[in-house]
């Protein structure tokens, strides 16, 4: 029963590593959400998605046809909000951008690795993985919102340019946080396994906890959301501000939602993982071992690698 437990964590996680990859031609397809290549027969282009395994081609590129279908509604629902602003069509333009978040969040990106990688490391609570998510989710769309506002309101130049320019930045800072952050849930594990104050219990957190759950979700979403931006420098285009405000509120809603069924899911397997493991005290510290570490190296090799590989 423990070994099919844990056959099953791992397939879960190796499926949500390359769902969370950085980057790829299905993450540059999706930079612009309402202007993307299509066909003659007006459906979005289909291309690989870049990183997956074969077997999730399928899944990815039903993603990529709902989005489009999400995107296209929304382009019909703006002109309507032009001669209503709080009418009808705002409405279900606040609808289709709380669905587009919560598919758009399935794609590339948005932290989901990260947030499985962390409670594999510390302990959680279904609480904790909505708050990582929500927090997450909320600076990353915030993040693109101030430079697009910015760069069009204040600077005066193009959004889109202060975005791209600043994104680069940006991502240096995340990726640099997620391996210093990575690199000190490692130094804590293994102090706790010297220490043998190692816990099953999610009432043995500490202070350290909520601090390194605060820097996750700042390294992880300080990474401006292209989607949500673009969606918000659209609605400048059309002078409908307020609705592409709104629409990143509900973008950032349900991204958190698709982000947090991942992370809750991970809290739920360890836990019972652990909690089967709990009556054999060599099995329960190596696979707390395991796990913990495991989650730790992750997070500091993605960051490590990403972090290279954008100097480079």
């Amino acid at each position: 029963m423990i070994v099919r437990r844990l056959a099953v964590f791992i397939l879960i996680l190796a499926l949500t590593f390359p769902i969370a990859g950085i980057g790829g031609d299905s993450a540059q397809a999706a930079r612009n959400p309402f202007i993307t290549s299509k066909r003659a027969d007006n459906t979005p282009d289909q291309q690989p998605a870049v990183g997956y395994p074969a077997f999730l081609q399928p899944a990815m590129q039903k993603i990529v046809t709902v989005q489009f279908a999400i995107r296209q509604n929304m382009v019909r629902l703006a002109g309507d909000i032009q001669q209503h602003p709080f009418g009808h069509a705002f409405r279900m333009f606040m609808l289709f951008s709380l669905l587009y978040g919560m598919v758009h969040a399935l794609g590339p990106g948005h932290g989901k690795v990260y947030a499985c990688a962390y409670f594999l490391n510390r302990p959680g609570t279904i609480k904790r993985g909505l708050l990582l998510s929500g927090l997450t989710m909320l600076i990353h769309v915030l993040s693109g919102t101030v430079l697009i506002l910015v760069g069009a309101l204040v600077l005066k130049t193009s959004g889109a340019m202060t975005l791209e320019n600043a994104g680069v930045v940006l991502e240096r800072v995340s990726y640099g946080l997620l391996a210093g952050l990575g690199v000190f849930l490692a130094g804590h594990t293994i102090i706790q396994l010297r220490a043998k104050t190692i816990h099953i219990s999610d009432r043995c957190m500490d202070a350290s906890d909520n601090k390194s759950l605060f820097v996750a979700a700042l390294a992880v979403g300080i990474v401006p959301c292209p989607g949500a931006a673009m969606i918000l420098l659209f609605s400048l285009t059309l002078g409908i501000l307020p609705a592409g405000l709104g629409a990143m509120i509900c973008i950032a809603a349900g991204m958190s939602f698709t982000t947090g069924l991942f992370a809750i899911l991970t809290i739920v397997l360890k836990q019972r993982f652990l909690v089967l493991a709990e009556g054999n005290r060599r099995l329960f510290t190596a696979a707390y071992t395991l796990l913990a570490l495991g989650g730790a190296v992750g997070i500091t090799t993605l960051g490590s690698v990403l972090f290279i590989g954008s100097v480079l």
